[in-house]
């Protein structure tokens, strides 16, 4: 498939599902120890599913259903689903305050809404449930909190009895494809409206500039709710067939990571220095240097400190000033990805 058939990701995941379609494509820990995988073809067969159920629904093209839950298997699924029917999906932060819920879910006239994995805990859940309307429609994707009292329908329950999709919808470069609000730390959230051309511009830039291919392992932790985890993780791994696998909870993240050993990853300036504070507690500054050779022995090293990745990003400008020297030393190849990670439109206005 070249580059002038590949429209939009979702026309990237078709190509994906058709050429591999046993292939894995998902890979999930649950809470409860075990691990689940995702086949491409078993994804599409979910998505085409629940796709067709949304149309059922008979809500104009290009109405908006927003995501609200932690990384896994299925708020991807739901993504697809939302594209395949032909409407726009709006991710939500997991730990927005009730206020900031209803002001979004209101601004962006939402119909529908995914919830996701969530345990009242680590993130906001009880605060935005108060602030749903009554009206509101949902439905609840595996691992997602108690439901009933919202009168929601359960996704397990919904493929079961939805026919695959057959007229998929296939969007053209300028259809919206996503609406991601901004964090609402200087006001209120602003709306960025990302066509399907531009979220396929950024996934084409980065898979050229990181060599991206259907061999490579990718690790989604951090929020599918931002921009940067969205273009960098969903975005490469639709548009280069890559396999993504996903981080259970903080305590796990060590075993989440060591299980993906990824080669392309992605990473916040202080998550770095909390890295760099983790194998240098465990390493001697023997060890350490041992990094950046050039043997066998530091290859067994790099893969068990999963520092084999073969491009790694920071989203802010610079490195930590103690973790770049380290960095550098420890052969862990990099690169600084722009504040622009999709170009949008900001909308201060009802869509």
């Amino acid at each position: 498939m070249n580059d002038q058939e590949r429209h939009t990701l979702l026309h990237s995941f078709l190509h994906w599902e058709q050429v591999q379609p046993e292939v894995v494509y998902l890979t999930e820990p649950r809470p409860d120890g075990s691990v689940k995988e995702f086949t491409w073809r078993e994804v599409g067969d979910q998505a085409r599913r629940m796709a067709s159920h949304l149309r059922s629904l008979g809500l104009p093209a290009q109405s908006k259903f927003a995501l609200l839950g932690k990384n896994s298997a299925h708020w991807l699924m739901a993504d697809l689903a939302i594209w395949m029917a032909g409407h726009v999906s709006v991710p939500l932060y997991t730990t927005m305050n009730a206020d900031t819920a209803r002001y979004v879910l209101d601004h962006g006239d939402v119909k529908l809404l995914f919830v996701g994995k969530l345990d009242g805990k680590s993130d906001n859940w009880f605060q935005i449930s108060s602030a749903l309307p009554p009206d509101l429609a949902m439905i609840g994707l595996p691992m997602s909190p108690p439901l009933t009292a919202h009168g929601a329908s359960l996704w397990d329950d919904i493929i079961s009895t939805s026919p695959p999709l057959k007229d998929v919808h296939r969007p053209t470069p300028g259809e919206l494809a996503t609406i991601i609000y901004t964090s609402g730390s200087t006001g209120m959230p602003k709306g960025v409206m990302h066509s399907f051309r531009s979220i396929a511009a950024y996934a084409k830039g980065s898979a050229s500039y990181t060599n991206a291919s259907a061999d490579d392992r990718l690790l989604s932790y951090l929020p599918l709710a931002h921009a940067a985890e969205r273009a960098f993780v969903e975005s490469i791994s639709l548009y280069s067939g890559c396999h993504v696998y996903f981080s259970d909870s903080l305590e796990t993240f060590t075993a989440d990571l060591q299980r993906a050993q990824p080669t392309l990853f992605i990473s916040m300036p202080r998550l770095w220095y909390k890295f760099y504070a983790a194998i240098t507690a465990k390493l001697p500054a023997t060890m350490q240097a041992l990094l950046s050779r050039r043997t066998n022995e530091a290859a067994a090293l790099r893969r068990w400190t999963c520092l084999d990745a073969r491009s790694s990003c920071a989203t802010a400008r610079h490195w930590p000033i103690c973790v770049k020297p380290w960095r550098q030393a420890a052969g862990v190849p990099a690169q600084r990805a722009t504040r622009r990670y999709l170009t949008g439109r900001a909308s201060s206005t009802r869509h």
